[in-house]
Formats: structure tokens, C-alpha cells, sequence
């Protein structure tokens, strides 16, 4: 092993180094060590400083993905049959709704059912009251002489008069209940827009494609779809392991406060609350191309709705002399504050179209490159998720308000005589409110609005909900009040996505419809009867399991639907009660 040589300098006999003071060599060693210390310090200084700037600035954009441990689209497998018993009558199934018979006479029912005009209306009064109501009855004698085995076999329950709730009770008690929903009525349709129609709206004309009339699509093709579900399984002798519900309202078109508000609350009176195992209505996106793959859109939420009056009170006189602004102008002001500041587009993983947009990125082959990539990226970006919103904001109002608080004023009421200053004006604003947001947060936003913009030019009094601010003396030159127009609604619950009853759901629409069908968390921006049945279960599934191409035109002219599209959805239907044994 070889050793390093060592320098050493022999000094000349006689000669010494000179040696310096302890007191020297301190001083020497400090100048020493503060020269190389300091600027290092100063260098870790900055590094920990920009470290922790960027890790703050990485926690304020960092996105908290709420089902940890899960797939951003977790995917389902297709249902399998139970045994070999059940697979031979499950194809015994498909094979008589998929039959020229059944065919022809799903045909006729629906038909029929499209023909009975069950409108609702806005002012309608109470049952039994109003007479308009009585066409219910018409209704309802043809389902009894439609659906025969239903009627005789299950257990019917009238709710206020016209609402209908069927029970098909099960093997096994100890099993929660599936629910199906539908709603009897149709959106009126108006005198003036008859002529528009290809065909008469009740006359149900059948194209050798579409049938054509009111409520074809929305949704007696959902509530007639049910009961021949029920109606072949019951002529198999079926007979299911847990009970199977069907609750049809009869005015979901308003609202639904004497239909499905009424069952919800016998349901929650005779079975409790959280006593339904699944829950399907109608709604969702149906089954759609998006970017090259075919998707099935649920929905698992709803906006929240919420309507506010604003109402400007000033004092009258002659027109002849009137001030520089009149009630009817300052209220146009007000509302064009109002629409001066709209709400943003927000996505966030507490919106069901946050994992629609997932599973777009990861399924759909078409997809933008860039917006795969950022989209994936939102899973932990708040800076990402805020680019995709702003990006499709920009492309697609429909999705823009999947994403954001809308507001739109639609109904205005001022004035009463031409040359007499109003007095009384007001507007209704309607507001869909987004899934991350509240119905104090629209409050709060409005209340700040007209006393930062309106309150500061007009010497005027606030009635904000009762929160009275601005000018209260007798100077003013009036009030402006705002207040709830009618009964606000929250955001609905986000319905879970990873439940036994999802995977059962999914699964046999996969089943049913195709297991190359990605199935994609989706949200509603109106409102179903569904939102009276929050307390019963959090599986809640807004689903009308119709393809695109058949159906168009609900609350429209030209409503109409496929006869085969319907077709597939009565084997959906079937397939989900016979899929309901797993317990």
C-alpha cells in the first residue's frame, strides 16, 4: 500500500518562524470563519425561503380528491348470472321484450299512455279542488286495464288521490327495497305552438320510428317502461329476493309538493328513514358518444334552486314630472348590476362532473391531447381544474353551468297606467346554484351588490331578508327589498359512486346495454322528484336509460321518442329487478 508523500520545508539551522499571539490567531480565525459563514448562511436563508414559499404555493393549489385509494373513474364489471337456473330465465326475458309481440304491443301501451293529456300547471289548486286534475283518473283506469297483473298481483297504495305507489313485496324481509320513480304528468303544451308539430301532440303517431306527442320522452316512456318490466316478470311467475317500489308523482312538472312530496313522507312514515336500498328516476344524460367512446351519464347530484324577488318601492306622481329615475330604472339597474357580475365557472371533485370529465380523459380516444393531459392533472391542481372550467366554459354553455352558479331574471312586474309613475316594481331572478356553493352564498352576494353599486348613487333603503341598511330617514327616495320568491333548495347530497348498490346499477347497465359502455358520474342542473327522497337513501341514481338518437325535444315542439331505444330500457328495467336479489 503506497502512502501520499509529505511536503515538508527544512528551515536553516539558526532561523525560527515567527509565532504569533494566541490573541492574533482568535482574530485571524474569526475574520476566517465570517467570511465564508455569512454568505452561506445567506444562501440556506433563500433556499429555505423559496422552499417554503413554493410548498405554501403548492398547498394553495394542491386538490383534495375525495375518495382516496379509488380510481378517478372506477369502472364496474357487466353483471353475471347468479346460477344457471337464473341465467336461463333471465334470457327467457330478454327474449319476450326483445320479440315482434312485444314490440307491437309496447307500441300500443305507450300510445295510449302518450294520448291521455296529463298536464300540470303552475296555478294549479288542491286535488279534489281543481278540476283540472281529473284527468288523472282517465289516467289511471288505463294503467289498471293495461298493466293487469301489476294491479292484481302487487300492492297499490293511492297517495293524495292520484299519486301511485306499487309493492312487490320479497323473499327476504331483511333486504332494503329498490325504488323506481316516474312522474305521470306532461308540461303543457301551448295553443299557439300546435300548428309547430310534425304531428298532433296527443296523437302519438308512430313514423315506423318515433312516436310523436307530449310526455313521450318526459317520462311516460320511463313510468310505462317500469310496469312492462314488472308485467313480464310477473307473467314468468317471478317473484323477487327483496322488494321492489315503483312511486309515480303526479305533478313533478311543479315542483311536485302534492305528488312525490306525499309518498316520500309515507315512505319515511311507514318504513323509516334510510329504508331504500337504491333509488332510479328519470334523468341523467342517457347514453351518449363523447370523444369517440359511448358513455352512460347518471346523475348523482342536482343544483340547488333558488329564486329571489326584488322589489323596488318609490313614490308615485304624474309622469309629466318626473324624477331623473323612476322605480322601473332603477330597478333595470339593479339587474343589470346583477348580470354585470356572473358567477365563475368552478370545478372541484365535489361536483359529479369533475369525474365525468375524468373519465372522459381517461376513456374517450378523441379527447384534445392538451386538455387530457390538464384534466388529469385537476386531480391535484387546483390551477389545472380552474383552466379546464375556463376552457370549456368558453366552448359549451351547457357544460358551462354543469360548473357554475347561473342566474337568469325571468319574470318583471311594474307599472300599472301610462302617464302614473310606479310605485311598485320587482323582478324574480332564478338561480341554479352550483354543488360547492349555498343559498346564503347567493343571499350574501346579492346583499353586497346592490349596496356597493346601487346603494352608493341612490339614497335608498335596504330590506336585505329583514337586514335593513342604507338610508332609513325620511330623505330617502325609497326601498329596495329582497327576499325568497318561493321555498329555495340546497344542492342535492352527491350520491356515493363505489356503494354495492352503484356497482349492482352500473353493472347491469353494462349488462344490458354493453360492457364496452363507460359509465361516468354526471350532474343535473334541474331538479327531479328525487329531491323529496333525500332522507330514505344516499343511493339516489338519475338515470332514463335511453340512448341519445332516441329521444328528442322534451318540454318541446316535436317531443318524441324510440320505439327501440324503449325497447332496451324495459330490459334495463327487468334485468335491475333481477339483478336486485344480490344482497
Amino acid at each position: 500500500m503506497a502512502f501520499k508523500s509529505q511536503n515538508y520545508t527544512l528551515l536553516p539551522q539558526g532561523e525560527s518562524e515567527p509565532l504569533t499571539s494566541s490573541r492574533q490567531r482568535t482574530k485571524w480565525n474569526w475574520k476566517r470563519i465570517l467570511h465564508f459563514t455569512i454568505p452561506g448562511i445567506l444562501v440556506l436563508v433563500l433556499v429555505l425561503f423559496l422552499s417554503i414559499s413554493h410548498a405554501i404555493k403548492g398547498s394553495k393549489d394542491s386538490q383534495v380528491f375525495p375518495h382516496p385509494g379509488t380510481a378517478a373513474c372506477p369502472q364496474f364489471p357487466a353483471i353475471e348470472s347468479l346460477s344457471d337456473d337464473r341465467k336461463k330465465l333471465e334470457t327467457e326475458v330478454r327474449g319476450e321484450i326483445g320479440s315482434d309481440d312485444f314490440f307491437n304491443e309496447s307500441l300500443k301501451r305507450m300510445q295510449g299512455a302518450v294520448q291521455i293529456p296529463t298536464e300540470s300547471f303552475d296555478d294549479m289548486g288542491k286535488v279534489g279542488e281543481d278540476p283540472r286534475w281529473d284527468v288523472f283518473i282517465e289516467f289511471h283506469e288505463y294503467l289498471k286495464k293495461t298493466f293487469p297483473l301489476v294491479y292484481s298481483k302487487l300492492e297499490f297504495t293511492p297517495i293524495n288521490t292520484y299519486g301511485i305507489l306499487l309493492e312487490w313485496k320479497g323473499r327476504d324481509e331483511s333486504l332494503k327495497p329498490y325504488l323506481f320513480m316516474a312522474h305521470q304528468d306532461v308540461v303543457p303544451v301551448l295553443k299557439v305552438t300546435e300548428s309547430r308539430w310534425k304531428y298532433p301532440p296527443y296523437s302519438a303517431h308512430y313514423d315506423g320510428r318515433y312516436i310523436w306527442g307530449r310526455g313521450a320522452t318526459d317520462c311516460k316512456n320511463n313510468l310505462i317502461g317500469v310496469l312492462e318490466a314488472f308485467e313480464t316478470l310477473l307473467e314468468k311467475d317471478f317473484t323477487p329476493g327483496r322488494s321492489i317500489l315503483a312511486g309515480f308523482g303526479f305533478d313533478e312538472e311543479i315542483s311536485g309538493p302534492q305528488g312525490a312530496q306525499f309518498i316520500a313522507k309515507h315512505l319515511e312514515n311507514t318504513r323509516g328513514k334510510d329504508s331504500i336500498e337504491l333509488i332510479v328516476d328519470e334523468g341523467g344524460l342517457g347514453i351518449q358518444m363523447v370523444d369517440g367512446a359511448t358513455f352512460a351519464l347518471p346523475g348523482l347530484g342536482e343544483k340547488g334552486y333558488f329564486d329571489v324577488r326584488i322589489t323596488v318601492e318609490t313614490s308615485g306622481g304624474h309622469s309629466s314630472v318626473p324624477p331623473d329615475h323612476t322605480g322601473i330604472g332603477i330597478l333595470s339597474q339593479v339587474i343589470s348590476a346583477v348580470e354585470a357580475e356572473p358567477y365563475e365557472p368552478e370545478l372541484t371533485p365535489a361536483n359529479p362532473y369533475f369525474t365525468t370529465l375524468q373519465c372522459s380523459a381517461e376513456y374517450a380516444p378523441d379527447m384534445d391531447s392538451w386538455l387530457r393531459k390538464t384534466i388529469k392533472k385537476s386531480l391535484k391542481s387546483k390551477k389545472a381544474a380552474k383552466s379546464v372550467a375556463d376552457y370549456i366554459a368558453k366552448k359549451n354553455v351547457f357544460q358551462r353551468y354543469l360548473m357554475q352558479t347561473s342566474q337568469a331574471t325571468d319574470l318583471i312586474s311594474g307599472g300599472v297606467k301610462i302617464n302614473a309613475l310606479p310605485e311598485k316594481v320587482y323582478a324574480v331572478i332564478n338561480h341554479r346554484i352550483a354543488v360547492e356553493s349555498h343559498v346564503d352564498d347567493i343571499r350574501s352576494k346579492l346583499r353586497t351588490l346592490v349596496e356597493s353599486k346601487i346603494l352608493k348613487r341612490f339614497s335608498m333603503s335596504l330590506d336585505a331578508w329583514g337586514d335593513v341598511s342604507g338610508n332609513t330617514s325620511s330623505s330617502a327616495v325609497g326601498q329596495i327589498i329582497l327576499e325568497d320568491f318561493d321555498m329555495p333548495l340546497e344542492p342535492s347530497p352527491v350520491s356515493p359512486f363505489d356503494t354495492d348498490a352503484y356497482k349492482t346499477f352500473t353493472g347491469t347497465i353494462r349488462q344490458v346495454m354493453g360492457e364496452d359502455i363507460i359509465v361516468a358520474p354526471s350532474l343535473m342542473t334541474g331538479n327531479t322528484d328525487t329531491k323529496f327522497y333525500w332522507g330514505l337513501t344516499p343511493n339516489i341514481y338519475r338515470f332514463s336509460p335511453m340512448r341519445e338518437e332516441g329521444r328528442a325535444n322534451a318540454h318541446t315542439v316535436d317531443e318524441r321518442v324510440g320505439m327501440k331505444e324503449h325497447i332496451e330500457a324495459v330490459k334495463f328495467y327487468a334485468q335491475l329487478v333481477l339483478n336486485g336479489d344480490r344482497s
